[in-house]
């Protein structure tokens, strides 16, 4: 006996492959920028704050500012993908590179200055972005190939 996709598992289903959809979309943009940030011109910024922010999360908090074409930009943008921990030390860990008032290299888009970041490139963040949006894609596409769908209405007990 072949499994039954039945009419009551249509909206789930649907909500599922919507939301796959979304997270993929994002996942390839954000996977698409980490890659073109990585050829984007650099120039010098200024650390003006460095320091760990949250409450039960944790995130590296680091505010510079930058100059291009005698235009001054403020951001605090490390990567494309943010990341929060419980563990205090691996903040602490990525704001050593960040220090008050040190310098410090800032890639920015050159259509669009006020778009910086401090590392570009991909990161294990845009991975599992991606992840989350496949994996309900997928189960979404095996159940309607694999199982039979079955339109009957459903009779109420």
């Amino acid at each position: 006996m072949k499994a039954v996709i039945g009419r009551q598992d249509i909206p789930g289903l649907l909500i599922m492959a919507i939301i796959g959809l979304a997270l993929t979309f994002l996942g390839i943009t954000k996977i698409k920028k980490a890659t073109d940030a990585k050829s984007w011109p650099v120039t010098i910024g200024t650390v003006t704050s460095s320091e760990v922010k949250g409450g039960t999360k944790l995130y590296p908090s680091v505010t510079y500012t930058y100059t291009v074409d005698s235009v001054v930009y403020n951001s605090n943008s490390i990567s494309n993908i943010n990341f929060s921990t419980k563990n205090r030390s691996v903040v602490e860990e990525v704001l050593k590179k960040y220090s008050l008032d040190s310098e410090i290299k800032v890639f920015y888009n050159d259509s669009e200055p006020s778009d910086a970041l401090l590392e570009p490139g991909i990161n294990t963040g845009n991975i599992v972005l991606l992840a989350f949006g496949i994996g309900p894609l997928a189960i979404f596409i095996f159940s309607i190939i694999f199982f039979k769908l079955d339109l009957k209405k459903v009779p109420k007990q």
